[in-house]
């Protein structure tokens, strides 16, 4: 247990270093009322990155689970992006297992955190985001744009 909370410790630091509360994010908190479902996702678009040949966009999620339950984050939750020439992208699933590229987790409850690298065809900007979703089984949420000043 104790080295438990000391990895949570540095995750937090971690995500507090990487993140600044300047930074834009789109964000949503997802909850029932019971609250074994509670956890927010933020999706930074100042960490987007293309890759060298400009055919795939990179974006940075992260997830911090306040529910009682422990998160099952599956291969079938995408993130929709809608661009501003409405075209609509989505994430596609990676076969890595064990790092950020990974589509497929487990988030402990009670502050657990998880970082996700989020894949998608083709090459887009920041700028050109419209609007972003969060399809998670049959429910689809909307993100909320913050710009961080």
């Amino acid at each position: 247990m104790r080295i438990k909370a000391i990895v949570l410790v540095l995750l937090t630091f971690a995500f507090c270093e990487t993140v600044k509360a300047s930074d834009p994010v789109y964000l949503e908190v997802i909850t029932n009322a019971s609250k074994s479902v509670n956890y927010t996702v933020g999706i930074y678009p100042s960490k987007l990155t293309n890759n060298e040949t400009g055919d795939r966009t990179f974006l940075t999620m992260y997830l911090i689970n306040d529910g009682t339950t422990d998160l099952v984050w599956t291969r079938m939750n995408h993130v929709l992006i809608v661009l501003k020439n409405n075209t609509l992208v989505r994430n596609y699933n990676t076969e890595n297992e064990s790092d950020t590229y990974s589509c497929a987790y487990i988030v402990p409850s009670r502050k657990g955190f998880h970082e996700q690298t989020l894949c998608f065809e083709g090459k887009f900007t920041a700028d050109d985001i419209a609007n972003v979703y969060l399809q998670e089984n049959d429910e689809i949420y909307k993100l909320d744009y913050s710009s961080g000043e």
